[in-house]
């Protein structure tokens, strides 16, 4: 144990650690980094789990996502009436009615929307300010014409990702936010949730997470039913189809195979290229879709605590320094102490992303190890740095 818990150990943890500290100070500071650390901070090692090697989600045929084209409001209230002949349980629509149109237009609409049982419309939070407390408090919260709104629940259908860009990967969704007016509002998809099956919303809102991975089944059409404008028209389904279901209208282009750039589309963990970037992947439908689905199926992600990241990094940081110590003062494999440590260092994360996957993928807990792989990958050239100042202050002393 002396081996290990000595102070020169110590030390030596103690060096890394608040070397890498340095480090990403500069790095802060320094605009060009900026760029690489951004790309860097929208990757993570857990999308290869969604994307490629997670056992494929069977379909859930609860929810079917209709698409509303470049439908006017008319072409809306006439998808809409024809969906309402099928009797859906629960029907969201994604779609930002905050402007008046012509009275005939918005009194169609409107008495669409208070014939549609269980509707769920469009709203969004903005103007988002961190208390004291830790809790985030929105300013403003916009929703459709009130005269829309007094037929329906609404739900806000921001992505939350941090800084709330399209152009980088929705992981995360929130189950409520609070409004400056002492308001809460429910995310679109914990509102349709709560009007399908309230038990199973309740759950998900009684996690009390500020934010909650999303756990993604997948996209149109494979894990989800679609329709396109043309098949609600032709009523080209089935009856059970719609039948007590869940629906959700939202925009998916002209078509919804389409894979190109496109509004209100976005990249989630499903994309195939994680770096360097194909198209969006997702249209805003059919990620609040993927989170319905997770909260009715209670199939949730979990994180690891924050301070088990922090155990885990020193405790493999002070065994390192004990390992490269003892390598470096080695007759034999000292002298090959550059290849010998860049192989630990090489080996030490590829077990940590093994484990870190396997974890993920058969248990749904994410386990942070970016601070580990951090210090894995910089021990041991710091290490050489710490031994070389140690020794040179011990030359020093015998000197004088």
């Amino acid at each position: 144990m002396r081996k290990i818990f000595n102070w020169f150990n110590i030390g030596g943890t103690v060096f890394i650690f608040l070397v890498i500290w340095l480090l990403q100070q500069i790095a802060v500071s320094l605009d060009f980094l900026n760029v690489f650390e951004e790309v860097l901070n929208d990757y993570s090692v857990t999308d290869l789990a969604f994307s490629d090697l997670r056992n494929p989600p069977e379909a859930d045929t609860t929810i079917v996502v209709v698409n509303i084209g470049n439908l006017s409001r008319e072409g809306i209230a006439e998808e809409l009436s024809i969906i309402n002949r099928y009797q859906p349980r629960v029907v969201g629509i994604d779609v930002e009615f905050t402007k008046a149109k012509e009275e005939p237009v918005d009194s169609l609409l409107e008495a669409v929307f208070a014939q549609t049982k269980n509707l769920v419309l469009w709203s969004k939070v903005e103007g988002g300010r961190r208390q004291e407390d830790g809790t985030v408090v929105w300013d403003t919260l916009r929703k459709v014409l009130p005269r829309f709104a007094r037929h329906a629940h609404t739900g806000y259908t921001n992505a939350l990702t941090e800084g709330d860009s399209q152009f980088e990967s929705w992981r995360e969704t929130t189950a409520a936010e609070k409004i400056a007016d002492g308001t809460t509002e429910y995310s679109f998809a914990t509102q349709i949730a709560m009007l399908y099956d309230s038990a199973k919303a309740q759950k998900f809102i009684n996690r009390r997470n500020e934010y909650e991975i999303i756990n993604y089944r997948g996209n149109v059409p494979d894990k989800f039913h679609a329709l396109d404008v043309s098949d609600v028209f032709e009523e080209n389904f089935t009856p059970d189809l719609l039948k007590d279901k869940i629906v959700i209208m939202c925009y998916m282009g002209g078509e919804y195979t389409n894979t190109t750039w496109d509004a209100d589309k976005y990249y989630t963990p499903l994309n195939s290229k994680q770096i360097g970037r194909n198209p969006p992947d997702m249209y805003g439908g059919v990620a609040h879709a993927n989170i319905v689905s997770m909260i009715l199926h209670e199939n949730y992600i979990d994180e690891a605590p924050e301070w088990l990241a922090y155990v885990l990094a020193v405790a493999l940081c002070l065994l390192n320094v004990a390992a490269f110590a003892a390598i470096n003062e080695h007759s034999f494999w000292g002298l090959w102490y550059d290849i010998v440590s860049k192989l630990i260092q090489l080996l030490e994360v590829v077990l940590l992303v093994y484990i870190l996957l396997l974890v993920f993928i058969n248990y749904s807990l994410k386990l942070d190890f970016t601070a580990t792989i951090a210090v894995v990958l910089l021990s041991g050239d710091i290490f050489e740095i710490y031994n070389a100042l140690i020794g040179n202050i011990f030359a020093a002393k015998k000197a004088e």
